[in-house]
């Protein structure tokens, strides 16, 4: 243990025992303790002590009592560089209670019902004990009653005590309830997902710019992490707050330990906020968080580089050092999102990869159909064979497919098709499971597998006939009417559309209510899919030796742009197609003309 000023966690008197708990429960720094004597090593351990060690009257009781609240936790905390005391509040004083050692055993119940699970009884005591009940018990209970999944929201008890924390957290403040007593209480609510009025009114305070400032200048890393974790948890911006994060991100980096750092890191990206401070802090710290982290950290912070589309060389690089050791340590949902981190970003990482392909069966046994898909996605991406990992997804075909979801069994497909991989038990339990992944699956989903399907040439007329029975559904969904929303275009449904009737073309399946559909939402098409999408689709009109007028006279009127925008390949196939047809289309071929000229 650090030695402080002569004292030692093991040697402390009994009277400066007391002390310490009269500081604690009066001040602001540490009011989430949950106190009791054994917790004294917590409370002067290095990882709570390392931004105090070098104020060497930390614990000169005398001084300390003489100073006002904000100057104690300006000593204690050696935050000068970052804290700025504030004048005399006008805020109402909190109650006080003279019975410490009252609210230390109130304390001590509170935490043994929370090992008990037993929510309900929390609550009762805290009816019976309200005016007893401090910062610190709030803080207790609220942490204690976040780890509990039965708690029953709805429960009067419950809604009550809620409105009572948010009630006096809105009355006295940040300087009452402690950056750690905040930061606890934030994230209870991000591991309950509590978005009631009460939760609201608490999330409001703590991201209100000026209480922000104090909470990220005051707080301690693993608060800050915490409740930015939270934060994104419940899905809340919080600018003013991520923002504070972001002026201090050397620090917080260099102060945190791995977990903290990650999470931090998981939150920005699950935000979908840009930190170019705090993410170029990790990359200079590439080599310790990799070591330092456990498999689960290191794939958050890689998930949220490769999220916000980050370039971290280092960090990556370090990952590839310890390939072996993370794969081996790290169960198949930290591989996968590291996997897919890599592929993102499109970096080679054999050595992380060759882990992946050693570990394949137990990897995808012990994983999920998420899991194994994006690592199979991972794979394809990078265009790397994998017989051991693809073969043990073959293995585990039917539970994989029933088990997961459309996305999951598209991406899958997708994986061994981009591979040039046969799967016969893969391909076999979608075609048994055709009708409900087709109805249940989005355009996007249905297109990948379909595309799979015809890149191997696989017959399935239960998926193809199924397609069939809902085509004006999926056309019509894969389309930009007002009605379906800009979404849907932004998506890029024009080219699941395309991808879809190439399939069919390419399996030689006539699908006339597929294909008249398309014709009936050719203008659309035409105009808000690209020159490629265009050109397979009339690639599959013609290959089927399917009429499409509207869809042809459409690429006629809107020739010149077509042309312009047509790739080398797109140009020949939608010609290709015309001839095919014997459709005349004097300005498409006109344009053709004068785009060789040029």
């Amino acid at each position: 243990m650090r030695d402080l000023n002569g004292f030692r966690g093991g040697t402390a008197s009994s009277a400066a025992k007391l002390w310490l708990i009269y500081i604690i429960l009066t001040t602001s720094t540490t009011a989430a303790f949950v106190l009791h004597p054994s917790h004294f090593t917590t409370l002067l351990s290095p990882s709570n002590t390392r931004r105090t060690h070098n104020n060497n009257c930390i614990f000169n009781l005398q001084l300390r009592l003489g100073l006002s609240r904000n100057q104690q936790h300006q000593a204690s905390s050696n935050q000068d560089r970052y804290y700025k005391p504030q004048g005399p509040s006008s805020a109402p004083k909190p109650p006080r209670s003279k019975n410490v050692a009252k609210m230390i055993e109130i304390n001590k119940m509170i935490v043994a019902l929370g090992k008990q699970r037993r929510w309900k009884d929390i609550l009762i005591l805290y009816q019976q004990e309200k005016t007893t009940f401090n910062n610190v018990n709030f803080a207790t209970a609220i942490t204690q009653i976040g780890r509990i999944r039965s708690v029953q929201k709805s429960d009067p008890l419950f809604q009550t005590f809620m409105d009572d924390l948010s009630s006096r957290i809105e009355d006295y403040g940040i300087e009452w309830m402690g950056t750690r007593g905040l930061a606890n209480t934030i994230h209870a609510l991000g591991k309950m997902k509590l978005k009631s009025i009460s939760a609201r009114k608490i999330l409001n305070f703590a991201t209100s710019s000026n209480i922000c400032k104090d909470f990220i200048l005051q707080g301690n890393s693993q608060g800050l992490a915490n409740t930015a974790w939270a934060f994104a948890k419940l899905d809340i911006k919080a600018p003013n707050f991520f923002n504070a994060i972001e002026e201090q991100a050397e620090w917080l980096v260099k102060e945190g330990n791995a977990q903290e750092v990650a999470n931090t890191a998981w939150a920005f990206a699950k935000l979908d906020i840009k930190a170019p401070d705090f993410f170029n802090a990790i990359e200079l710290q590439a080599e310790w968080l990799a070591k330092e982290g456990n498999a689960q950290e290191v794939a958050n912070a890689a998930w949220a580089f490769a999220k916000l589309d980050i370039k971290a060389p280092d960090f990556f690089h370090a990952i590839e050092e310890q390939a072996e050791w993370l794969v081996k340590e790290g169960d198949s949902q930290a591989t996968a999102n590291t996997a897919w981190a890599f592929a993102k970003l499109d970096i080679k990482a054999p050595n992380f990869f060759n882990a992946i392909e050693e570990q394949a069966e137990w990897l995808v046994k012990d994983g999920n159909s998420q899991t194994t898909a994006n690592t199979a996605w991972a794979f394809a991406k990078l265009d790397i064979k994998a017989p051991n990992f693809f073969n043990a997804i073959d293995d585990q075909a039917e539970w994989l497919v029933k088990e997961g979801d459309s996305q999951a069994t598209a991406n899958t497909a997708w994986a061994f098709a981009k591979l040039d991989i046969k799967a016969p038990n893969f391909f076999n339990a979608i075609e048994e499971q055709a009708e409900w992944l087709v109805k249940e699956g989005s355009p996007q989903a249905t297109a990948n597998t379909a595309w799979a399907f015809a890149k191997l040439d696989i017959k399935a007329p239960n998926f193809f006939n199924t397609i069939e029975d809902q085509a004006e559904w999926l056309v019509k969904e894969g389309n930009a009417q007002e009605e379906q929303g800009k979404w849907l275009v932004k998506e890029g449904n024009a080219q699941e559309v395309a991808n879809t009737a190439w399939a069919f073309a390419k399996l030689d399946i006539k699908a006339p209510n597929f294909f008249n559909a398309i014709d009936d939402q050719a203008e659309w098409l035409v105009k808000e899919g690209d020159s490629q999408a265009t050109a397979n689709t009339a690639w599959a009109f013609a290959k089927l030796d399917i009429k499409a007028p509207n869809f042809f006279n459409t690429i006629e009127e809107q020739a010149e742009w077509q042309v312009k925008e047509d790739s080398l390949q797109a140009i020949p196939n939608t010609a290709w197609a015309l001839a095919k047809l014997d459709i005349k289309a004097p300005n498409f071929f006109s344009a053709v003309d004068e785009q060789d000229d040029e």
